[in-house]
Protein backbone atom coordinates (compact mmCIF):
# COMPACT_ATOMS: atom_id res chain seq x y z
CA UNK A 1 0.00 0.00 0.00
CA UNK A 2 1.58 3.55 -0.84
CA UNK A 3 1.72 6.26 1.83
CA UNK A 4 0.93 9.46 1.32
CA UNK A 5 3.00 12.40 1.77
CA UNK A 6 1.92 14.95 4.37
CA UNK A 7 2.19 18.30 3.24
CA UNK A 8 3.41 20.77 5.89
CA UNK A 9 1.21 23.86 6.30
CA UNK A 10 -2.37 24.86 5.35
CA UNK A 11 -3.15 22.72 2.59
CA UNK A 12 -5.66 24.77 1.99
CA UNK A 13 -3.72 27.48 1.70
CA UNK A 14 -1.11 25.47 -0.13
CA UNK A 15 -3.66 24.18 -2.98
CA UNK A 16 -4.35 28.03 -3.61
CA UNK A 17 -1.10 28.95 -4.26
CA UNK A 18 -0.61 26.41 -6.66
CA UNK A 19 -3.62 27.44 -8.64
CA UNK A 20 -2.12 31.16 -8.10
CA UNK A 21 1.34 29.29 -10.14
CA UNK A 22 -0.87 27.67 -12.91
CA UNK A 23 -3.16 30.89 -13.67
CA UNK A 24 -0.08 32.69 -14.36
CA UNK A 25 1.87 30.44 -16.07
CA UNK A 26 -1.39 29.99 -18.28
CA UNK A 27 -1.71 33.59 -18.55
CA UNK A 28 2.10 33.56 -20.25
CA UNK A 29 0.62 30.73 -22.06
CA UNK A 30 3.82 28.56 -21.27
CA UNK A 31 3.50 24.99 -20.50
CA UNK A 32 4.47 23.49 -17.29
CA UNK A 33 7.88 21.97 -18.36
CA UNK A 34 8.94 25.77 -19.38
CA UNK A 35 8.57 26.82 -16.19
CA UNK A 36 10.03 24.15 -14.37
CA UNK A 37 12.82 24.44 -16.59
CA UNK A 38 13.18 28.13 -16.39
CA UNK A 39 12.88 28.22 -12.65
CA UNK A 40 15.28 25.00 -12.07
CA UNK A 41 12.53 22.73 -11.20
CA UNK A 42 12.09 19.46 -11.95
CA UNK A 43 8.81 19.33 -13.85
CA UNK A 44 7.14 16.87 -11.92
CA UNK A 45 8.00 18.62 -8.49
CA UNK A 46 6.76 21.53 -10.39
CA UNK A 47 3.56 19.49 -11.48
CA UNK A 48 3.00 18.48 -7.41
CA UNK A 49 3.32 22.47 -6.44
CA UNK A 50 0.56 22.96 -8.93
CA UNK A 51 -1.67 20.98 -7.58
CA UNK A 52 -1.24 21.66 -4.07
CA UNK A 53 0.35 18.68 -3.10
CA UNK A 54 3.46 20.21 -1.73
CA UNK A 55 4.45 23.01 -0.62
CA UNK A 56 7.40 24.84 -2.15
CA UNK A 57 10.76 26.10 -0.53
CA UNK A 58 11.19 29.68 -0.44
CA UNK A 59 14.09 29.56 -2.78
CA UNK A 60 11.59 27.26 -5.17
CA UNK A 61 8.89 30.21 -4.89
CA UNK A 62 11.75 33.25 -5.58
CA UNK A 63 12.81 31.43 -9.00
CA UNK A 64 8.91 30.38 -10.12
CA UNK A 65 8.26 34.10 -9.02
CA UNK A 66 10.84 35.61 -11.28
CA UNK A 67 9.87 33.29 -14.49
CA UNK A 68 6.57 34.16 -13.90
CA UNK A 69 7.41 37.81 -13.83
CA UNK A 70 5.56 38.65 -10.79
CA UNK A 71 6.39 39.29 -6.85
CA UNK A 72 5.97 36.54 -4.20
CA UNK A 73 3.34 38.55 -2.42
CA UNK A 74 1.16 38.18 -5.94
CA UNK A 75 1.94 34.29 -5.52
CA UNK A 76 0.97 33.94 -1.83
Amino acid sequence: MFKRKRVLGNPVAIKKLGKRIADYRDRLGITQDELASRAGIERSYMGTIERGERNPSYDKLVSIAKVLGVSIKDLV
